[in-house]
């Protein structure tokens, strides 16, 4: 009998991808799995969808807390063997579930991820984001860069179980989920299906005042990482720099600074490639991790 598998959607806005959503955990080839919507503060009249899908889904409603504290409270509800993580404006492709459980049970494998697609629905464009490298023993790549994206991870339960203080870090509103697969990484190698099951929506976003507020959220990691030893030097030496920038450069920005932004982050982002090239050599051991 196949292990339950618990999707886990937090929603806040825009009730038609969250259909769109649901949809594609509903049409998954694997057909053991429970659907569990956290409902984190909508203004949004819910009525019309819970009528539709009432006895296919749990559905639970809190206060605004953002997307962290959604997910968190989606797992204390979930009774299933694997988490796998969906947010709310992205679709997964029918195959998904079936082909990364599998691979996990074939690889006994905690954790895995698959490779996705940046999907552009407007223009009905894909486009595949190839993580060749992000498996096995990533814990220190996540100082430096790691393309993990949320809706295209599974986890066995047992993570919890044996590490029950391991949550999304609710003070984070931005790169919560990065900091608990940082947390995982401690003590699970990840395993990567490279096929392509997610379609990852690209939002219409302000894209010069994005780069500002990314080099600002990545400057913010400073203080915590200068004194922690389990920080590669690399990664010190990068936050330093982004910290160094964000005195620079800051909000509200225009076109222009965007563009000196993007220059002066060459240096550090040479320097993070190098380093996860670097990693990935060492990390050959895993090779059984990857397909």
């Amino acid at each position: 009998m196949l292990k339950k598998a618990s999707v886990i959607i937090p929603f806040y806005s825009n009730l038609e991808w969250l259909t769109e959503a649901v949809e594609s955990a509903l049409n998954q080839t694997y057909q053991n799995l429970e659907i569990i919507i956290v409902n984190d503060g909508s203004k949004e009249d819910m009525g019309g969808f819970l009528s539709k899908y009432d006895e296919q889904i749990i559905y639970h409603y809190q206060k605004n807390e953002g997307a962290a504290s959604a997910r968190n409270q989606a797992i204390k509800l979930a009774t299933g063997e694997y988490y796998a993580f969906l947010d709310s404006d992205d679709i997964w492709l029918p195959t998904k579930l079936e082909k990364q459980i599998s691979f996990m049970k074939e690889t006994d494998a905690k954790w895995s991820h698959t490779n996705y697609y940046y999907w552009n629905p407007n223009k009905n464009i894909l486009k595949n984001v190839n993580l060749r490298d992000e498996y096995g023993d990533i814990f220190k790549k996540t100082f430096v860069s790691v393309k993990m994206a949320t809706p295209c991870v599974v986890l066995s339960s047992d993570i919890f179980k044996d590490h029950p203080n391991l949550c999304f870090p609710e003070s984070y509103r931005i790169g919560q989920d990065t900091k608990l697969w940082q947390e995982i990484s401690k003590f699970y190698p990840i395993a990567l299906l490279r096929e392509p099951l997610v379609k990852v929506r690209l939002r219409q976003d302000n894209t010069y005042r994005q780069t500002v507020r990314v080099l600002n959220l990545r400057a913010a990691a400073f203080q915590e990482v200068k004194n922690n030893p389990d920080v590669p030097l690399v990664a010190k030496t990068r936050s330093f720099i982004f910290y160094s920038y964000s005195k620079v450069f800051k909000q509200p920005s225009t076109p222009k600074k965007d563009f000196l932004v993007r220059c002066s982050l060459l240096l550090p982002y040479l320097m993070g490639r190098s380093y996860v090239k670097y990693l990935s050599i060492l990390n050959k051991k895993h090779e059984n991790l990857v397909r």
